[in-house]
């Protein structure tokens, strides 16, 4: 995927911060100092490479131009990254690698709630006042177990009961 023109401009920024010299390109100390800024963390080998892969003229240094496609290549490697975990947790939940098949909404909630510990946190305020601990533990519990079932039941946007990878997608992002 390209760049946007914010992000070239975030480049363009972050390209003259860098380039001490004026000189209008950027060597390998550089580069590491412009990619952790960016919130990357290159090994020197990954350095090395970004450089030689678009280094065009040989000179150990990048221009603009280059730098760009540094910067291009590693954004897509991180987007490819993330919808590979997507698949596998796809997968995982019993959903297949070619983004077929579905999960389960019934397992989907299960391991939410159990397997992840995971919940949504519903305020009762005027609840408290007038309930004991117990009762509220209780209403709290159930609370967050429907409000989980309507967040699945909006996702499912077939009402198939399962949910396809698009709406997994969803779900998680």
């Amino acid at each position: 995927m390209p760049l946007t023109e914010e992000e070239i401009q975030k480049c363009r920024e972050a390209f003259q911060a860098f380039d001490k010299d004026g000189s209008g390109t950027i060597d390998r100390f550089e580069l590491r100092v412009v990619l952790e800024a960016m919130g990357q963390t290159p090994s020197e080998e990954e350095i090395f490479q970004m450089i030689s892969e678009v280094d065009e003229d040989m000179s150990g240094q990048i221009d603009f131009s280059e730098f760009l496609r540094v910067i291009e290549k590693q954004k897509n490697a991180h987007e490819v990254d993330d919808e590979t975990d997507m698949i596998d947790a796809f997968v995982a939940m019993g959903g297949n690698a070619d983004k077929t098949g579905s999960v389960d909404s019934e397992k989907l909630i299960r391991v939410i709630k159990y397997e992840f510990g995971l919940t949504i946190d519903i305020e009762v305020c005027t609840i408290l006042l007038v309930t004991t601990p117990f009762y509220l533990c209780f209403l709290s519990l159930n609370l967050r177990s429907f409000f989980l079932q309507m967040l699945i039941q909006q996702i499912d946007a077939d009402g198939s009961g399962s949910i396809e990878y698009e709406e997994f997608k969803t779900l998680l992002s």
